[in-house]
């Protein structure tokens, strides 16, 4: 295998799966057993029940942050139109070869709803935001850290030219074990000290190590939760370097089908931080008149986060965001 490619297909190329790599659950007519094969949804009295929001349930319901007004870049496989993003202005730029935005990995899609859903059936973390996409996945299941280099320096540049309207969150959903890239790390580095919260997802090996990149310390590394809200997923990567978990089992969101999906895996648990990167720009911004630095979105998460009971802090850094502490941090932005 070449060191600086990611392979994202879980289930044929398990020994190279990272951040980005997904395990989706199916439609909500499907669900996987413990071998990973698709077969119809019990519907019978003696099925398991199981909480498709449970995911969202800590959310407020009535939020005063809602990213109103905050730019979020998502550098991953495209997004496809979707109900759950209407309303949403999709730009953005092409990395591939495939010359569109459109999502035929069916990753990309789940995360932007995680973040930005506007609530026909569920509602995202930052529903109010804008996203745009970066594609750096074509479906090939091949991404060069290149891509995403040039993806955040188009960023970059993107700020430098707009001041006043800049990209202040990025959900990069790139990942490998082992190895690195210096000019993504050059990227990565420069995004942080410009500014920009740069999500990382920490990997979905399951095994002490989190990957590259979310192993650099300008970065936020997310791992994920289980969905009984007590253990870590059992693929999440996990190590010192996690800043934060969040929930990463069969979480509900959107498909690039316009149907919806159950999606696992770290890239899920990192849309929600990204989600709530979102809302303390939107809160820091209106409460210091300024766009926040890296570090104070840091620290704001940091601030309303708490401990999961039990849970070692190399799974999951600094616990789990509470929206409702983070906006009673932040004041009523209203």
């Amino acid at each position: 295998m070449r060191r600086g490619v990611l392979f994202l297909l879980p289930f044929l190329f398990a020994q190279a799966v990272c951040g980005a790599g997904t395990v989706f659950l199916g439609p909500t007519h499907l669900h996987i057993d413990e071998n990973g094969n698709f077969a119809p949804a019990e519907k019978s009295s003696s099925a398991t029940p199981f909480d498709n929001l449970w995911a969202y349930r800590a959310l407020p319901t009535d939020k005063k942050l809602t990213g109103l007004g905050v730019k979020i870049a998502l550098a991953d496989s495209g997004i496809t139109p979707h109900p759950e993003l209407n309303g949403k202005q999709i730009m953005g730029q092409d990395f591939t070869l495939s010359g569109t935005l459109s999502d035929f990995k069916n990753h990309g899609t789940g995360v932007a709803a995680i973040i930005g859903a506007r609530g026909v059936r569920f509602t995202g973390v930052a529903p109010q935001a804008a996203i745009w996409a970066y594609k750096i996945d074509d479906g090939s299941r091949l991404i060069s850290p290149q891509a995403a280099a040039n993806a955040l320096h188009t960023i970059l540049a993107y700020n430098e030219a707009n001041p006043s309207d800049k990209i202040t969150v990025i959900n990069l959903s790139y990942g490998i074990s082992g190895g690195g890239s210096l000019p993504l790390t050059n990227a990565i580095n420069r995004a942080h000290d410009s500014g920009v919260t740069v999500v990382v997802p920490a990997g979905n090996f399951g095994y002490p190590g989190v990957f590259y990149p979310a192993n650099l310390s300008t970065v936020l590394a997310v791992s994920a939760l289980a969905a009984d809200g007590e253990h870590l997923y059992a693929n999440s990567a996990y190590g010192p370097e996690v800043d934060f978990t969040a929930p990463g089992d069969r979480v509900y969101t959107a498909s690039a089908d316009g149907d919806y999906t159950l999606m696992s895996g770290t890239s899920a648990a990192a849309a929600f931080v990204s989600g709530a990167a979102a809302l303390a720009v939107e809160g820091l911004t209106k409460k210091l008149g300024r766009y926040p630095s890296a570090e104070e979105v840091k620290d704001a998460l940091k601030a309303a986060s708490a401990k999961v009971p039990g849970l070692p802090d190399a799974a999951q850094g600094n616990g789990l965001i509470d929206i409702t502490k983070l906006e009673e941090q932040l004041g009523n932005p209203k």
